[in-house]
């Protein structure tokens, strides 16, 4: 018997070595696990949130996409924070449908009875709250005097600065933002009257000056008072449009522009003098029109200085898809946006990123706050509106900006 089963063995290795009785090796095959791009996208924003700033700060984010409204990813959406300069998207698309992109702003030089190269009377400065008027335009206004042969005023220049009300600080400023004084008449680079802080007298102060220059004989004093209704228009200096201001006021995130351009709201649709409740009561109004029922919110001012202002991520998105969507509005609106790694206050950020040069974006930044709000489009050529609200940090905000650049990137560069 051991005989025979040491034969079999050896028979049966004998054919294994010849192929005839081989066994067919176990085949291993590797899983094909479908990978779920939106899935991806979303951990990896997920994974950027885990970042130890969330111990202690808050974030709102919403993404959706434009044209089909789906919610691309979204989180704390509904929780209120102090906005900071993405502000000033709601009061750049309230100016777009209430104003206009081609209105202008006004400065205006009148006079009283002009007899034989005299003013027989007072001239009269009046602002209507231009956010870029400059010291060269009151001294063309003067130049329109010598055109039609002044040589000489007997009475006084008054400057007229009742487009709106005399309340110079925003609600809620803080001490270190009052500086801007805010008026109908002013220019941001001539200081105010020492004695008043009065920065249409120092207006005014500026255009004697440019007309004793000239050889022109103005004996009078520079008062504040409003344009009589039989003066005569001498002179009027029209600004760019509002198109180009709009630029100037969300690239660099100016605050001066905003709230000259928020009051400016307040008394176009609202009736003069323009003030910041009518600016607020205008955006509330225009916000009632394009979303009916909006999040809570509430805004006080039009470039984000105060702390008072409150919204959430809902509402921002509320605000971009419709001006996306929203031809009239949407071309003026676009351009006025910071470009990701070329210019404004996006200049230096997200550069050698998918979104460079592709993502647009309102910044916004206070004391323990930092937001991001925009569109990008997508590696599918797919427009994307987003919203990141973070507050309640303590430091430096560039490890906030270093978190919404990357969520900005991973937008950017995604693709279904």
């Amino acid at each position: 018997m051991r005989t025979h089963a040491i034969l079999l063995v050896c028979v049966a290795l004998l054919l294994s070595g010849c192929g005839i009785f081989a066994t067919k090796p176990v085949q291993t095959e590797s899983p094909t696990t479908s990978v779920d791009p939106l899935g991806k996208l979303q951990a990896n924003i997920d994974a950027v949130l885990q970042d130890p700033l969330f111990t202690a700060a808050s974030i709102g984010i919403k993404v959706v996409a434009v044209e089909t409204g789906e919610v691309i990813y979204e989180k704390n959406a509904h929780k209120l924070h102090h906005p900071a300069s993405t502000t000033k998207l709601f009061t750049a698309a309230t100016a777009l449908a209430k104003l206009g992109s081609d209105y202008q702003f006004e400065t205006t030089l009148y006079a009283d009875a002009i007899v034989k190269g005299e003013v027989l009377g007072n001239i009269y400065l009046k602002g209507r709250a231009d956010p870029a008027l400059q010291p060269q335009d009151l001294v063309k206004l003067g130049d329109a005097l010598l055109q039609v042969g002044v040589t000489s005023i007997q009475g006084d220049i008054i400057v007229d600065e009742t487009y709106l009300d005399a309340v110079w600080e925003g609600p809620g400023w803080m001490r270190d933002d009052r500086p801007l004084w805010i008026s109908a008449l002013s220019i941001r680079e001539v200081e105010p009257n020492a004695s008043t802080m009065s920065r249409a007298l120092a207006c005014g102060l500026l255009l004697k000056t440019a007309l004793i220059e000239k050889g022109v004989h103005v004996p009078g004093e520079i008062v504040s008072g409003t344009v009589p209704s039989d003066a005569q228009v001498v002179a009027k200096h029209l600004s760019s449009p509002l198109a180009d201001i709009l630029k100037l006021m969300n690239k660099p995130s100016d605050n001066w522009i905003a709230e000259l351009i928020f009051k400016t709201i307040g008394a176009e649709v609202m009736g003069e003098p323009g003030t910041w409740q009518k600016g607020r009561q205008a955006v509330t109004e225009f916000l009632s029109e394009i979303i009916g029922d909006p999040p809570t919110y509430r805004f006080v001012d039009g470039s984000g200085l105060s702390r008072y202002n409150l919204l959430n991520t809902e509402l921002l998105i509320d605000l971009l898809v419709h001006t996306y969507q929203n031809f009239q509005l949407m071309p003026e609106y676009l351009a006025s946006l910071p470009v990701a790694g070329v210019d404004g206050t996006l200049k230096n950020r997200m550069q050698g990123m998918y979104a460079e040069k592709v993502l647009r974006a309102k910044t916004g930044t206070l004391s323990g706050v930092s937001a991001l709000a925009g569109y990008t489009i997508t590696a599918d050529d797919e427009v994307f509106a987003f919203g990141i609200l973070i507050s309640h940090y303590v430091g430096s905000p560039a490890l906030a900006r270093g978190i919404q650049d990357k969520i900005g990137d991973y937008l950017t560069g995604f693709s279904r």
